[in-house]
């Protein structure tokens, strides 16, 4: 298992006595997790100390080994806020970690508005749930809309805010912009190999939280003939199961966007569903759908295993998504 940088945290030596400071550094316990391997009489021995400085260095490994924890805890947080608390209620308490949650819906309906904004609250402070980490944003379709993300940043302060002057700071001193990775592709290979190699390597050296495939549709749309169509559903599975396998890895939570049709079983074209059919619903964690009426737009809970299904109205402004109150 790999060790986290919080395992690796010396201890402060000036807190002991020159013997007990000698011994440590003549054993190489010189961090807490090498100490808390032994019982307490095990490492005396070990380091020949007397039962009270062996004691003391117990206590000050534990006090370390404890914080270290609880941050590493407040660091994985579950679920991260979507920036709308009614759509955060109806999705159970916001989006959580781990598996694959997707956002489909008609042209315009308001899919990367949905994607940008969780862009920015992944990256919030931890009491405003999010997680201080970056994105890895992969486009399909169209270009990046940096105009649009440098409306929402400017904004994020009105959007957010805080009891605290120290999360006020972090949110308003946060550089959003260089937080989120963006890379596009154009074929299914292309995706493959992204999420494959390019991710892999990126998630090693940043600390990325977070992957957003706007749209998975594109690609496997227009690759695949009606004969090509058990090859279509191993590709879309090789990439849904490659995809879980990172979020369960890393801790990440992904966001993958889909377009929809018209159901086989709707003859005026009005019942529109998710695209690439049940090959790829099976491989879908959380299902949420978006859609608009000339008045309205809704966000919509199909399924997920952490709350029953809601439609939760909301419109689009300059500070991104937001209910309607």
């Amino acid at each position: 298992m790999n060790s986290s940088p919080a395992d690796n945290v010396d201890l402060d030596l000036t807190v002991f006595d020159p013997h007990t400071q000698a011994a440590l550094i003549r054993g190489g316990f010189l961090v807490p997790k090498n100490i808390l391997n032994y019982t307490e009489t095990q490492f005396r021995k070990k380091v020949n100390l007397t039962a009270a400085a062996a004691r003391h260095v117990f206590i000050e490994a534990a006090k370390i080994s404890t914080a270290n924890v609880n941050r590493d805890k407040e660091v994985t947080n579950q679920v991260i806020t979507t920036g709308c608390k009614k759509i955060d209620k109806a999705l159970g308490g916001g989006l959580f970690k781990c598996g694959i949650t997707e956002i489909s819906g008609e042209s315009g309906c308001g899919k990367t508005q949905f994607c940008l904004q969780i862009a920015l609250t992944v990256q919030l402070p931890l009491p405003l749930k999010g997680a201080k980490s970056g994105v890895a944003y992969i486009c399909t379709e169209d270009r990046f809309p940096s105009s649009r993300m440098q409306q929402m940043i400017s904004n994020i302060r009105f959007k957010y805010q805080c009891d605290n002057n120290n999360d006020m700071n972090e949110l308003c001193q946060t550089d959003y912009g260089d937080n989120i990775l963006i890379t596009h592709v154009a074929t299914v290979e292309d995706l493959k190999k992204c999420i494959h190699e390019m991710l892999p390597k990126a998630l090693q050296h940043r600390p990325l939280k977070l992957i957003i495939i706007d749209s998975i549709t594109a690609v496997f749309r227009g690759e695949y003939t009606l004969s090509n169509a058990p090859r279509r559903s191993r590709d879309l599975r090789d990439v849904a199961c490659y995809l879980h396998k990172l979020s369960v890895e890393y801790g990440l939570w992904i966001i993958c966007v889909n377009q929809v049709t018209s159901s086989m079983f709707d003859i005026e074209g009005k019942n529109l569903v998710p695209s690439l059919g049940l090959s790829w619903a099976n491989l879908v964690t959380t299902r949420l759908m978006m859609s608009k009426t000339p008045c309205s737009r809704f966000i919509e809970v199909i399924f997920s295993p952490h709350t029953a299904s809601k439609r939760v109205p909301f419109v689009v402004t300059e500070r991104g998504i937001e209910s309607i109150n």
